[in-house]
This record gives C-alpha cells, sequence and structure tokens, in this order.
C-alpha cells in the first residue's frame, strides 16, 4: 500500500469517483489501496512519499585513514580525503 503525499500543503481531503459512489481520503499524507486510484491521485500531481527507496552507505565514501564511511569527499570524523567505495 503505498503512502502519497498532498501537492500542495493546503489540500488536506480528495474525493474520487468510484461507480455511484465516492471514495474519500484525508490528510496531507495518505495510504491508497486501489491500483486505480493511485492513477488518478499522480494525475492530479500527488507524488510518491518516498522515491529514493532510501539511501545506501555503501554507495558512499570511506576514509583510508578512519575507516569511516561517509557521503562527502572529506572525512566527517578526522578530515581525511575519502574514496569511492
Amino acid at each position: 500500500m503505498p503512502r502519497l503525499l498532498s501537492p500542495d500543503d493546503a489540500c488536506v481531503r480528495v474525493k474520487i469517483p468510484v461507480g455511484d459512489l465516492e471514495a474519500t481520503y484525508k490528510g496531507r499524507v495518505i495510504d491508497v489501496d486501489s491500483p486505480s486510484h493511485i492513477k488518478m491521485l499522480r494525475d492530479e500531481g500527488y507524488v510518491l512519499a518516498d522515491v529514493s527507496g532510501g539511501s545506501s552507505r555503501a554507495s558512499g565514501y570511506r576514509c583510508p585513514k578512519c575507516a569511516f564511511r561517509g557521503f562527502f569527499k572529506v572525512c566527517g570524523r578526522c578530515g581525511g580525503a575519502c574514496e569511492k567505495e
């Protein structure tokens, strides 16, 4: 069940027509069950809450002096020059 974010912070409720009825989602962050609802909401400007899938420390840099891992070329622990892993 994906989580979607509203296109602007002012949108707190959305109604989606489902046959003769309506599905109502409330809040700036909503959990959506139906794939057709996801498509309709994406067409209206809603975005997935986590599009990156999170970060991986393995894709960053490693300091050869102190073995600290990070995402910057300069080590945050000792100030040494880090190398790409």
